[in-house]
Order: structure tokens, then sequence, then C-alpha cells
């Protein structure tokens, strides 16, 4: 109540203030600003209360900046969605002082990427880039921003870069603040590339900013890291200091998720050292307890699985004991030791069950089914994956209530349960997602569904009825769909068909099915380099539109097109470390080449332009014509193009070669040094296995060994890579030819090779003019 009625007495309080008021409260404004950073997000709402009758003598400005600490208090409380709301309305509120825009551009591209809403968090941050020269001192803030979302989506070593530009910047500009975040970037991406000493020396040196800065949500965070990577050395008696230390700050910053996630890990350290294993069981109970009030099904599963490693150190504690106890305690032994098996037994079912539907969890139903795919198919037996969820459940949710929620999947539960009995696995996938695995074919599933939905009946709940249907997808194993993991995409897929086709009904991966119009198309777009920037509105309907959307483009550019279509095909996970790309391109091929067959509107994205050095697009396309499908290609916007605007050079002025780097080493092409020349995945050359992705110093030094026959030593070359983000910078580094073997290179740079010497004229220039000449003199007679 107190957030909805602040919401209202700020934002009227926005409009039409006298420009001159407020000077007498700019005190207490900034007092709120720094308890933004450096209290407790309660601490800091109580003043924003405590100032709200005063609203209306501050200046807008100070309404603004008041307004901005508050979203990020709610964020940092919980409510995402009402921060990104409010931050978009604050961001839409003109005139606001640039800095402060890069400042609440910042915080909601964190926030909206922390509930994985990519596309508002990549628009936002090209936003925010247009605002940057009017405020360069945020520009270091932006780098974090980004430094974040790169680490986020997997990106370890882009986002270690980017930190490591942002400590630069702050340390320039003696931000203190700015350097606490700085190195909390760092850390992060230290952390998640597995680097555990690494990580803990720059999360020591995040406490140490962080204190000084007075973020004390930071510091904790800091000495949650350094315990986490003491735990994963297998230190964990350092370990469990430090998440003492870090609770104690959390709980008094009021920063309940961070309090939650140093108790888990205190938990883990306890069990894992066999200290206090009592203190570790009544942890787990209550932290179960929270995460099972928030629905955090992959929290829950975490915590199931600690309980039953606590349960199983308790027995070995026991049988040690017994070893060397007293043979005369072995009855008491005994009893133990059958209270611990209860023990284990009830919290190894927890670890591998739901607790709301009673079904397997997600990570049961999956190790499950694996075994089982695998015995269907040694025996030749067709094997089915079901995939199913209810119809509008956040309507049930926000209509009647979490209890009419809970009750619904509780209800939905019991009868998936009746009607597989022991003929399949079927567990809660998350949410109100539900899996079915059975031992048939497609018709078998199908009457199993049947079955399922004359059981399902209105619920009551405090005197209230609610309906509910449910939508399936279902896939029969098959040669598309020949691992467990690909079946059950495809019948994911056959859900979000069933949905867009109006919901309550079934449809089977690959079977007949309502399309929107029109027979079998295929089109292949390109992302550009910088999805968010690059990708044309043609692109982005195509996506939209398509029946089936098939990607091979960059982390970001993943993230963004999935939440425009959940259901996209990622084709990037074809390729493996050793496996012949050849053998992958063929397998992309097939995937997409069966979709346009099977009569769906396919629509194919690939990185940058999707006909420069790429063979599958050019492939498929031929394919469809060849077959009488309609097929097109739309262009997009190249590393090359990217290369000629970063680097300043015209191809027309000189000329431009343009090739494969292993493709000039094998073949006799010959160089015209006179212009420019352009070689692309230099990192692979000499790579005749088409299975590596990093760079040798053979192939490149063969590399350079030919390039000498044109070029001396010490002529400068460039190596390029085009920028993925707007914020990045692209790489444009330049060397001398014969440093090529020892320099760093990502499996896109690209070897740019500027011209060498003067033009010269061609001599046959002079017959040229004289045959012009003779035509105009025989013209005149």
């Amino acid at each position: 109540m107190r957030a909805s009625w602040l919401v209202a007495s700020l934002w009227f309080a926005l409009v039409g203030s006298p420009a001159f008021a407020g000077e007498a409260l700019e005190p207490q404004v900034a007092e709120i600003e720094r308890l933004g950073a450096t209290a407790n997000w309660r601490q800091t709402a109580d003043n924003i209360q405590a100032l709200s009758p005063r609203l209306e003598a501050l200046s807008r400005e100070q309404r603004q900046r008041v307004e901005f600490v508050r979203l990020r208090m709610l964020a940092l409380s919980g409510d995402e969605s009402g921060a990104i709301q409010g931050l978009s309305a604050l961001l839409q509120d003109s005139p606001l002082p640039a800095a402060l825009r890069v400042r609440a551009y910042s915080t909601a591209i964190s926030v909206a990427a922390n509930v994985e809403q990519w596309v508002r968090a990549f628009t936002w941050l090209d936003e925010a880039l247009g605002y940057l020269d009017e405020a360069p001192e945020e520009s270091a803030r932006l780098l974090g921003v980004a430094s974040y979302v790169y680490s986020l989506v997997g990106e370890t070593g882009k986002a270690r870069e980017l930190a490591m530009r942002e400590l630069s910047l702050v340390e320039e500009r003696g931000d203190g603040h700015g350097r606490c975040m700085a190195l909390t970037h760092i850390a992060t991406a230290e952390e998640l590339s597995r680097r555990f000493r690494d990580a803990e020396h720059w999360h020591r040196r995040q406490i140490e900013a962080c204190t000084r800065a007075g973020d004390m949500v930071f510091a904790a965070n800091g000495k949650y890291g350094v315990g986490r990577m003491l735990a994963a050395q297998g230190l964990h008696g350092e370990a469990l200091r430090w998440f003492g230390q870090a609770l104690a700050e959390y709980e008094k910053a009021g920063y309940a998720a961070g309090q939650w996630d140093s108790r888990q890990a205190l938990a883990g350290s306890l069990i894992d050292s066999g200290r206090d294993l009592d203190r570790a069981g009544k942890l787990l109970t209550d932290i179960l307890r929270y995460y099972r009030g928030r629905n955090a099904d992959s929290a829950v599963a975490e915590t199931e699985g600690l309980l039953a490693r606590l349960a199983e150190k308790r027995r070995q504690w026991l049988l040690w004991g017994g070893i060397g106890g007293l043979l005369l305690a072995a009855i008491l032994l005994t009893a133990l030791l059958r209270h611990t098996a209860l023990e284990r037994r009830r919290y190894r079912w927890q670890s591998e069950h739901d607790g709301l539907t009673r079904l397997y969890n997600y990570q049961q139903v999956h190790k499950l089914g694996e075994a089982a795919f695998a015995a269907a198919r040694k025996r030749g037996r067709p094997f089915t994956a079901i995939v199913a969820d209810v119809d509008r459940f956040k309507g049930v949710n926000d209509h009647f209530g979490h209890a009419a929620g809970d009750e619904t999947l509780r209800s939905l539960g019991t009868w998936i349960a009746e009607v597989v009995g022991d003929g399949g696995i079927a567990g809660r996938s998350g949410g109100d997602e539900f899996m079915i695995l059975v031992e048939g074919d497609a018709s078998h599933a199908e009457a199993l569904l049947q079955r399922l939905r004359e059981r399902i009946e209105p619920i009551t709940v405090f005197g209230r009825t609610v309906h509910f249907s449910i939508s399936s997808g279902i896939c029969e194993a098959s040669e598309q769909a020949r691992t467990l993991e690909q079946l059950v995409h495809e019948a994911d897929q056959a859900l979000y068909r069933a949905k867009h086709a109006g919901r309550n009904r079934v449809v089977r991966a690959g079977g007949d099915e309502p399309r929107k119009s029109g027979p079998a198309s295929l089109v292949v777009v390109g992302s550009g380099i910088d999805f968010g920037r690059h990708a044309s509105e043609r692109c982005l309907s195509e996506i939209r539109e398509a029946e089936r959307v098939f990607c091979l483009v960059n982390p970001m550019a993943l993230a963004m097109i999935s939440s425009l279509r959940p259901d996209a095909i990622n084709l990037g996970l074809h390729y493996a470390p050793g496996k012949d790309r050849r053998e992958t391109y063929r397998e992309i091929d097939e995937r997409i080449m069966t979709e346009v067959r099977a009569g769906k509107r396919v629509c194919a994205v690939f990185y940058g332009h999707p006909g420069v050095f790429a063979d599958v697009p050019h492939a498929v396309v031929r394919k469809a014509r060849a077959e009488g499908i309609p097929a097109r290609m739309e262009p997009g916007i190249s590393a090359e193009a990217c290369l000629y605007a970063d680097l300043g050079l015209d191809p027309g002025r000189r000329g431009v070669q343009s090739m494969e780097a292993t493709h000039f080493l094998v073949y006799d092409r010959r160089i015209d040094s006179a212009g420019l020349v352009l070689l692309w995945q230099v990192a692979l050359a000499g790579d005749l296995t088409c299975a590596r992705f990093h760079a040798e110093r053979e192939g490149l030094k063969a590399l350079v060994d030919k390039l000498l026959r044109w070029y001396p030593p010490d002529h400068e070359v460039i190596l390029y890579e085009a920028a993925w983000l707007p914020i990045e910078q692209p790489r444009m580094e330049r060397l001398a030819l014969r440093e090529l073997p020892d320099a760093k290179y990502a499996e896109y740079t690209t070897l740019v090779i500027p011209p060498l010497g003067r033009l010269e004229k061609d001599t046959t220039a002079g017959l040229l003019r004289q045959s012009a000449a003779e035509g105009r003199s025989a013209s005149t007679h």
C-alpha cells in the first residue's frame, strides 16, 4: 500500500511545481540519495515517505531524483515488475537531466536483464548511448551494465573486458562507488568463468572498495562471493566465516534475496565440512519453506538436493561412529541408523519430487526419461514425449488468488498421476508446465491425453469455482528427434502452436495443424552484428510471422530473438568441440529443410549478412527453389560493412580482395598488394579438419610465410572484430605482419591488410587514349 501511495503522490507532484522551490529541502533529497546507496531499503523508503507531505515544494528535478531512488529500492525489495514500469515512465518524463537519465537507464537495463526481458534491456541500452555526449561522466556506468548483461548470457570474456574498461574509467575519475561496482562486475565474470582464485581476489578488492563507498549491499555481496570461491576450492572452514559475515550484513541492509542465498551457502558448507549438521538441517528447512512460498522451482530443487546430501552425511557419520564406538551401543546405533535411513529416504523423495503436485520434479523426469528412452530405442519400441500446461494460468492467479492457482496445479497433478499410473513417467517441469514420457507411439499419447482431459473438472477454492483447461504438445521419437532433449523440445514447440491455435487442444509435432495462411515457404534473414541496432523491420516481421524460426546468431541476438519467439530453435547446439563443421552444416541444412518440406513457413536467422561467408543459407534457398517452394534471402549488415565504417576504409579507392584465410593458404591465390586485402576466420588458418575453433601458431606462421611473398615483415596490418553491443568498441589492433603468430584471436577475427605502396598506371592506358582519339577523328569525316 505504501508503494502505490508513493507512486500516486510522486507522479502527481511531478506536474506543474514551481521551478524555484525546494532549495531548503535539498539536504533531505541528497540524504535520500545517499541512503539509497548505503542503507537498508526500508530506511530509504521511510525517508521518502517522511518527505511526501512536502513533495509539492520540491523542484521538478528533485522530484525526479527522489522517484529514481524509490524505483531502485522497489527493485531491491523484489518488485522488479513495478520497478520496470516506473522506470519506463520516468524515462519518458521530459525534461530529465542527462546524467540522471543515464543512471535511470542503467538501473532499468539491469532489472530488465534480471527478469530476462532482453528486447527491452537492449533497446534501453541503445537509447542510453544517445545521451552519453551530454553526460560523459556516466559512460563507466553503462560499461558496467553491458558487462553484467554479457555475464548473464554467458559471454564472460567480453564481460571481463568491459568491466576492466569500466574500472579504468572510474579510477581515472576517482569515483569510489563506481570502483565498487566495476570490481563487482570483474569478480562476477571471473566466477562464471570458474576461475575461483582470481574471482576470490577480485571479490576481496570489491569488499574494500564497496565498504569505503558505503554500499552495504555490495560489500556484503563481496563477502558472500569470497565465501563461494573458498567453498569451491574446498576451504569450507574459511567459507563459513565469510558466509556468516555476509548474512549479518545482508540482514542489516534488509536485502532478503542476499540473506536466503547466504543461508543456503552456509548450510552447504556446514554439510561439506561435517560441522553442526543440526544447524544445517534447520537452515535448509526454513530455506525450503521460503522458496516454495515464492514458487522458485530451481532454488527449491537445489535446496532439496542439499537436504539429500545432509541425510547422506549423517548416515556416514553414524557409520564411522559405530565402527569406532563401543559395541555396547550397537542397539542404539541400529535404531539411529534406521531413523537416519528413513530420514534419508524422506529427503531423497523430497529431492526427486515436486512438493505441490507430488509428481517427479524436472531433474528426476529427465534422469528417469533418459534411461527409459535408451531402453525403448534398444528394444525398437516407440517413445513419445508430452508437454502440457494450464491455459491462461496467470489469469487464475490474478482473478482467484494464488491459493486457487496452487489448488489447480495440485488437482491437475493428481489427475495426471491417476491417468499415467505405472505406464509412464510424469512430472512438473516448473510453473504450470508438466511433462509426461511414455513408451508408445503418438496415438497412444493422444489417447492418454484424451482420458486426462475427460478427467479434468472445475475446482472450488474458498467458495469460488475455478474452470480451467490444458493445451498439450506431443512428439514421437524419429530420425529428427533422436535424443530426449530433441524430443521434449519438439513437443514444447507443438505446445506453443497449440496455444497460438486457440488453446484447449492437442497438437502433434510434425502433424497436421492449422496454419495462419499460405503454403510452405522459406525466408533467410540476417541479424546484423548488433541485433538491437541492425535488425530491420522486415527481419523482425519475418521472425514474428513464421511458423518455425531457426537461429544461428551470437548470444545477445539469440536472447533478443527468444524474447520475441520463445519457440525459436538454436542451431548453435549442433556445434561441438572436435566435431567436423561440415557435418554440422549438413545437420543444420537437414533441420531447416525438414520443416520446409513439412509444409511450414520457415524463417532462418543467420549472423550478420546471411549470404556472406555462409554455405547453409545459400544451400537451403537453392534446394527449396529446386523443389518448387518459394524461398528468398533478405540481406543484413555484415561484419565487412562494419569494418569499412569502423576503420574508415573505402573499397572503391584501391579495390578489395576478400577471401577465407584457409582458402587463401590452400589454393594458388595471388595478392594484389596495391589494393585492400581482407582474410576472414584467420584464427582457423590452415585447419583442414574443420574441427577446431581456436588459433594455432603453425597455421598462422604458414599464413605469414605466404604473405611475405608480397609484403615486408614490418608491414602494418590490422586485426578487426566488430562490436556486438552499442556500448562496445570494435577491436582494431594494429601490428606488424611478422607479429601475427603471437597475437590473440577469436574465431571471428578478421585480418585487414592495407595497401602497400602507390598505384602504378597501366601502360595500356595510352593505347586506350589513342583509340579514343581515333574514334573521335573518324566521326568528324
